[in-house]
């Protein structure tokens, strides 16, 4: 098995489709750096399955497929196929028969990655397994790229040991027992699952028994507490019924007396109305008086306020008067105070006002002359400026055309340089084209070959498509056989479950009635239901045991159900009450309010019964609605039965059809996979001389082509360099001109420069004098501003301060005036005491007339409350009258609630208790007396309330669930059965694998000290297990170089490192050498005499492996069969020239 080709498509920098053809054992692959040459490496370990961008140099998966250059967009998908010949069968399993193995993964920027064998889509796993054992893989010791040679002898122990796993050809029993552990942990998580199911079974089942035994005790208490309950009822309303009867004699005699009572305080009532009308006149009286008295007093009133508003006038004004007085004197002097204030203020205003008004002019021709200044100053700034612009600008363009001077110089030395070299190699130059006649031969010969290879594949790809269309038919065909297999399993389960039930009820009876009965389609659920009891009884007579001999005929009509039932027996005596009614598409519950249906019940005799086609019953006062067991009666399943057996012979026919089909089919594909193999293998006969025969060609081609273009160039860039050289002198001369004249310039502006940056300079010392100045004087004349405005602030608080004071005086003035003016109050006080004595004389006159009035009041006021206190007697004792009559209206409610609480419960009580109980109760119970019922009654109550929440499908569901436990036992046996077979077979895959390692290790070890020393010159080097046990152990390198001391392996130098590392992988090689060996660049830290060593055994090895290896040493590239070259002509591209150089070298032989 080896590798053939390499198809690349948007790989990292390999955007076009190319494709490596490796011909020979030893391949080399050559080009400068960053071409793309250990993209290679990355292709082939990512198409075997590496999912780290980090292994593959990159930080997300997506990094593999070309991102695009200057001149190309981003590729969309990335594709890489690796094709294997397989002509020795190495490959295992079902890929022995295949010559060609292609291994494809795809991906694509939505991340989503395929992989593909031999065309046909499969799973990562797939792809991982295939080459499990054959030391092949993503991260396998036949891939060494750059950098791993110091992690493999770097490793820790741990790590090392999976190259020999590998070698061992145990990786994929490393990974059965991996998934026989995962099987394991999933068998104990089921057992651990199904063990608590059954504790928690066990615990319910348990407790359900404890509950199913409560519940036939409550059952039992239950019937007790029935009797007492119906003998305790029965006597409970033959009392409530006598103590009725008692109380309605009792209420007639105290009717009478209560109406008696009510006449006696209709007549006091009568009374104490007409004493009432009298009052109310008499009350109308006083009312009037009271409102002619109420002006008196309001007169007195009015006199005795106005005395005191007098009284208090008189004395506020003699206030007053004193505080006036005060006042005016405090007032006459601020304003004297103010008036000599203002005049002060007034004239230091108008001095200060007159000196800021001279210092403003001074400033305004101060700033005029500074604007002048600053206008000169900004104009030779910018002649200044300028000129320094200038200055610069001539200095850069001087500079850039002294460089240009020299760069052109240099040029004209290079082209009088290149001049000679391409003269020197024009005379070299002695192609003759000798193979022109091969060249013409080889041609025809290719053209022949491409029309065999086309007509071949043409016929291969006609074959493959008839082969594809025949395997789709395969397996549409198997999938239909499948799924009708599946089918006949399900009719077959259902045709044994029905077989049994149905011969269950065989058992029954001896040729049991339904055996006898052919019922029309669409009545089975009639018959199921109207002959339920009958269908499984016999028709033999025998004692003991239900039968139907079917011996009374009768006349059936279409009303009949008998007509729609066939039957060698006559059914009269079953049938001939029996109607039907078709209730086909009519809702159950709607069928009773059918016309129809309404008047064929209406016909029917106490003992006639309608049935319905869906299974429902009706009699002339009653109907049966339940239709469960008529859907799944007897007819039913042995209808059902008769429908899957016919179903079963259907399948069974179509399967015997298919098997035949599928064995041709299989027969045709064998056929044309035979014929497609044999074409293949012609095709690759004559693809392999094609490809000899273009590699030819390709040869004398190539070298032609090489020499006309080189003519060509040569050709070329002698006359491009003519040209130049013309150029380049008028240049020269031009520049030489152009810096003698900026030189010049450059002087004459120099010197101007100087002249206006010393006018520029004292213009500005002149300019900041003056402006400082200026903002001295500002500062001055804003303090004196700021004088001024306090200044006209006080002299405004002074202004009105005066005002003021002047007005408030002339205020006071007037008030004191009119003061003066007012009335005596002595006059007016005596006046009002005057009028008030009056007033008074008249009230007391007015009051003695209201005396007698007030008596009379006052006499029929008492009559009125002697009368009502009577009333009040009456209404007491008829109160107490309507309260026995209440209590008899409520002692009668009372015993009428009884009476219904207790036929309530009487009725309910019948509803439940069966005749054997109320027989039972009459029995034992009748003669005891209520308190010893209501005593046991209340003892059976206590024992049902101490038992507490009862289940009474306890019983039902303790069976069902003992049932369960039972088939849960079975399977936890099954299970621990299951688990110490896995635990076996974990076992034997740990004897297997200690074996085979311990082989390998031997023998890896062996390898590896005989080819340290013959890497190295000499030395010594071996391998040594870290633990004792050949399962878990790690595997340290130990390495003793020739002329150095035993150290850590740490201290060995990298070419030091390479040489072990290629040692240990070349007797890994020895023991299970892989299909190919990869090598990236392992020689560049190697000096020649070891890359000569390393060289030898490379090329003695490829007599068992085939060796793909990166190099930029030509030592190295000498042992190569054929090189391949990567070149980057297109700048983020990489593209590829192969060259054989054993046919390199026949060519130059001939």
């Amino acid at each position: 098995m080896r590798l053939s080709k390499v198809k690349l498509s948007g790989f990292k920098s390999f955007v076009d489709q190319t494709t490596f053809v490796l011909t020979g054992k030893l391949n080399g692959i050559v080009g400068p750096n960053g071409c793309g040459k250990s993209n290679i490496i990355d292709a082939v370990r990512w198409v075997m399955g590496e999912s780290s961008a980090k292994q593959l140099r990159g930080e997300s998966m997506s990094d593999v497929i070309f991102n695009g250059s200057e001149r190309r967009k981003a590729a969309g998908m990335a594709s890489i196929e690796l094709i294997f010949e397989n002509d020795e069968g190495r490959l295992g399993g079902k890929w022995a028969e295949y010559r060609e193995i292609s291994v494809r993964r795809t991906l694509d920027r939505d991340g989503k990655s395929q992989y593909f064998l031999n065309g046909t889509r499969c799973r990562r796993r797939d792809i991982t397994d295939i080459f499990l054992g054959t030391g092949l893989g993503p991260r396998s010791y036949a891939i060494i790229e750059q950098g791993m040679i110091s992690r493999i002898v770097e490793s820790k122990p741990e790590d090392l040991r999976s190259f020999f796993e590998e070698a061992a050809n145990i990786s994929k029993y490393k990974e059965r027992r991996h998934e026989t552990e995962l099987r394991i942990e999933h068998t104990r998580t089921n057992l651990e699952r199904l063990s608590d199911i059954r504790v928690e079974l066990g615990k319910q089942l348990s407790r359900l028994e404890r509950q199913a035994a409560t519940a036939r005790r409550y059952q039992l208490l239950k019937r007790e507490e029935r009797t007492l309950c119906y003998a305790e009822l029965h006597q409970q309303k033959t009392g409530v019924e006598t103590a009725m009867q008692a109380l309605i004699d009792q209420h007639d005699s105290e009717h009478s007396s209560f109406q008696e009572m009510v006449e006696n305080l209709n007549a006091v009532t009568t009374a104490l109305l007409d004493q009432k009308k009298q009052f109310e006149a008499l009350e109308k009286v006083v009312e009037q008086k009271n409102q002619e008295l109420y002006p008196y007093k309001q007169s007195v009133d009015h006199l005795d306020h106005e005395l005191i508003r007098i009284r208090a006038l008189e004395k506020r004004d003699l206030e007053s008067q004193a505080e006036w007085q005060e006042n005016g004197l405090r007032l006459e002097e601020e304003f004297k105070t103010s008036s000599t204030e203002l005049a002060t203020l007034q004239t230091s205003f108008e001095e200060a006002a007159f000196i800021l008004e001279s210092e403003a002019d001074l400033i305004w021709q101060s700033e005029e002359t500074l604007t002048n200044q600053k206008n000169v100053l900004e104009t030779v700034q910018h002649e200044y400026t300028q000129i320094r612009d200038v200055l610069k600008t001539i200095e850069q363009k001087l500079e850039l055309n002294r460089h240009s001077l020299k760069f052109q110089e240099e040029k004209a030395a290079n082209v009088i340089e290149e001049r000679a070299r391409l003269m020197a190699t024009t005379k070299e130059s002695t192609f003759t084209p000798e193979a022109d006649s091969e060249t013409m031969l080889l041609e025809e010969t290719m053209i022949l070959k491409t029309s065999e290879i086309e007509l071949l594949q043409q016929e291969i790809e006609s074959k493959e498509a008839s082969h594809i269309t025949l395997k789709r038919e395969l397996k549409a065909l198997e999938l239909e056989q499948r799924k009708l297999s599946a089918s006949r399993n399900q009719l077959a389960g259902e045709v044994s479950m029905l077989e049994k039930m149905v011969v269950s009820e065989e058992k029954a009876g001896k040729a049991p009635l339904f055996e006898h009965l052919k019922v029309k389609e669409g009545w089975n659920s009639a018959v199921d239901t109207i002959l339920r009891q009958q269908l499984l009884m016999g028709t033999e007579k025998r004692v003991g045991k239900s039968y139907i001999l079917g011996t009374q005929s009768f006349t059936f009509t279409a009303e009949h159900l008998g007509a729609y039932i066939e039957s060698d027996l006559a059914l009269g005596s079953l049938l001939s009450h029996i109607y039907i009614y078709d209730d086909a598409g009519i809702d159950p519950l709607a069928i009773e309010k059918q016309s129809a249906f309404m008047a064929l019940r209406d016909k029917l005799a106490l003992h006639e019964v309608i049935v319905t086609k869906s299974g429902l019953l009706f009699g002339p006062d009653w109907a049966i609605y339940s239709t469960e067991d008529a859907n799944f009666g007897i007819l039913a399943r042995q209808r059902s039965l008769e429908n899957a057996l016919a179903e079963i012979a259907e399948i069974d026919g179509r399967l015997e059809l298919l098997d035949e089909t599928l064995y041709e089919k299989d027969e045709t594909l064998k056929s044309l996979q035979l014929t497609i193999e044999t074409a293949q293998k012609n095709l690759q006969k004559l693809s392999r001389e094609q490809f000899d025969l273009e590699k030819k060609l390709s040869l004398l081609m190539q070298a032609k082509s090489h020499h006309e273009k080189e003519q060509h160039r040569i050709e070329s860039r002698l006359a491009e360099i003519a040209k130049e050289e013309a150029i380049t002198q008028t240049l020269l001369t031009e520049l030489k001109s152009e810096i003698e004249t900026q030189e010049i310039g450059f002087i004459t502006e120099s010197e101007r420069y100087e002249a206006i940056q010393e006018r520029y300079e004292a213009l500005k010392v002149a300019y900041d004098a003056d402006k400082k100045n200026l903002d001295h004087q500002r500062d001055l004349h804003l303090e004196k501003k700021r004088h001024q405005d306090a200044l006209e602030r006080s002299l405004v608080q002074v202004r009105e301060r005066k005002l003021r004071a002047e007005s408030e005086l002339t205020i006071l003035r007037q008030r004191m005036e009119s003061q003066q003016d007012k009335t005596n109050y002595a006059a007016q006080i005596q006046a009002a005491e005057e009028a008030k004595m009056i007033a008074e004389e008249n009230l007391i006159q007015f009051e003695s007339g209201l005396i007698d009035i007030r008596a009379e009041y006052d006499a029929a006021k008492e009559a009125i409350a002697q009368l009502e206190a009577k009333k009040v007697e009456h209404e007491a004792l008829l109160g107490g009258q309507k309260d026995k009559m209440m209590q008899f209206s409520i002692r009668e409610a009372e015993l009428k609630t009884k009476r219904e609480m207790f036929l309530e419960k009487w009725e309910a009580l019948l509803i439940e208790i069966s005749d054997e109980e109320i027989e039972e109760a009459a029995k034992n119970h009748a003669e005891k007396a209520i308190a010893e019922l209501e005593t046991e009654l209340e003892a059976k109550r206590e024992a049902i309330q101490k038992i507490g929440a009862v289940n009474l499908v306890a019983i039902t569901e303790a069976e069902e669930l003992r049932e369960r436990k039972e088939y849960l036992d079975t399977e936890n046996d099954d299970l621990e059965e299951a688990l110490r077979m896995l635990e076996k077979a974990i076992n034997e895959i740990d004897d297997e694998t200690r074996t085979r390692f311990m082989e390998t290790f031997n023998a890896v070890n062996e390898d590896f000290s005989r080819l340290f020393p013959r890497l190295f010159g000499g030395g010594k080097a071996y391998l040594k297990m870290t633990e004792d046990d050949a399962l878990t152990s790690g595997i340290n390198i130990i390495a003793h170089p020739p002329g150095k001391k035993p150290g850590t392996i740490h201290l060995l130098s990298g070419g030091e490192k390479a040489l072990t590392a290629m040692a240990l992988v070349f007797g890994i090689f020895n023991l299970n050498p892989a299909p190919f060996c990869m090598l990236d660049e392992v020689d560049a830290p190697l000096d020649e005499a070891n890359v000569r060593r390393l060289g030898e055994l490379i090329d003695e090895m490829s007599e068992k492996v085939q060796f793909i290896f990166i190099t930029h040493n030509k030592a190295t590239m000498t042992i190569s069969d054929s090189l391949i070259g990567v070149t980057m002509a297109e700048p983020g591209v990489s593209r590829l020239v192969s060259v054989s150089l054993k046919d390199a070298m026949e060519f130059i032989d001939e």
